[in-house]
């Protein structure tokens, strides 16, 4: 909130200057009098701002969600990572005895001697088998320095491959606890609001809150023919369902969830938030709105990132829509809060 700033002005001045004029000071019953709000629209305004903030926790939980995904993805791929690791060091620990061997005995010069022996072989018997037993070491060898060669590479990589994982492992465990922080923020935020919806619910006259929990619309409206219309009908079906944060029925709605409810049954699935479903279609002009279109309502800035509301149009002028706690589900005015910003069409 901005912090008013104090006149510059003495007041015996300002008073002065007004008396200069000819006006003199306002009598008492002239003063005017305090903004005090409308019961309905404070009701209805807190309950705009209650949406906005269940919009905002339903983002951040489906951020959360997504971020543990990832968080989870990274742990398995460190764990991979770290598989591939240990198998390189087994297979290094089993080729080394066999290579440090071979070093040891070029060292001490038996490859000199293995030659000998060939030549002091008393038969041409003996010089084959000597020869055969002397390649079977020469293959002996070359495996144990090519599979020592293959493990050390091997490990290497996954050395490289782990030490990736792991850092990707923990940047997705620090952004999931962050992205759990704000749902708590936001549920906080979201708690708040709904209680302050409830006591302008109870302060409003008997007459409205009676008003509130009755259909007032028991019209009948087609679409056009196909998942349109299927789904307008599954909403109207609605009327009468309770108001519920976070509800997709079948018995409570809250706004996106009757949208999304409804055009399930017409076998089209919708996302979850009225955010969401505006990105969903194609967007339609406001004056050529047909039944089963989606609107959207937002703050009045225009700002997708601001809707908060969203209806299913039923036609002229009117919607089905699931507004805030303390109303049921019915058939109202389209300007709902005076915010309608745009409209969607789902199939068509």
């Amino acid at each position: 909130m901005t912090p008013h700033r104090r006149s510059s002005r003495h007041p015996l001045a300002a008073t002065a200057a007004l008396m200069a004029l000819g006006f003199g000071t306002l009598p008492a019953s002239a003063q005017p009098a305090p903004d005090v709000q409308d019961p309905m629209r404070r009701y209805q305004e807190l309950g705009a701002q209650a949406a906005k903030a269940d919009e905002d926790l339903q983002e951040s939980q489906d951020r959360l969600k997504a971020r543990e995904t990832e968080r989870d993805q990274a742990t398995a791929a460190l764990g991979r990572a770290d598989g591939d690791l240990t198998q390189a060091q087994s297979a290094i620990d089993r080729f080394r005895p066999q290579v440090e061997a071979i070093a040891r005995s070029a060292m001490n010069g038996e490859r000199l001697g293995n030659a000998v022996l060939l030549l002091d072989s008393g038969s041409r018997q003996e010089f084959l088998d000597r020869s055969s037993a002397l390649s079977v070491l020469a293959d002996e060898k070359a495996k144990a320095l090519n599979g020592l060669r293959d493990a050390l590479g091997k490990a290497r990589t996954a050395r490289a491959t782990a030490a990736d994982a792991r850092e990707t492992a923990q940047l997705a465990a620090n952004d999931a606890t962050l992205a759990l922080d704000q749902v708590r923020t936001r549920k906080k935020d979201l708690d708040d609001q709904i209680a302050k919806v409830r006591v302008a619910l109870g302060d409003l006259p008997a007459a409205d809150r009676s008003k509130l929990g009755k259909v007032q619309d028991k019209g009948s409206y087609l679409g056009p023919p196909g998942a349109a219309n299927d789904a307008l009908q599954a909403a109207l079906s609605k009327r009468g369902s309770q108001y519920e944060w976070g509800a997709t029925g079948p018995s409570e709605f809250d706004c996106s969830g009757l949208t999304s409810w409804a055009y399930k049954q017409a076998g089209i699935s919708l996302p979850r938030t009225s955010r969401q479903q505006y990105t969903v279609g194609k967007p339609v002009p406001l004056d050529q709105l047909v039944p089963g279109d989606l609107v959207f309502y937002d703050d009045g800035t225009g700002d997708p990132g601001a809707i908060h509301h969203v209806g299913m149009y039923v036609g002229p002028g009117k919607m089905v829509d699931a507004p805030t706690e303390g109303q049921l589900v019915d058939v109202r005015s389209v300007k709902g809060d005076g915010h309608l910003m745009g409209a969607r069409r789902i199939v068509g």
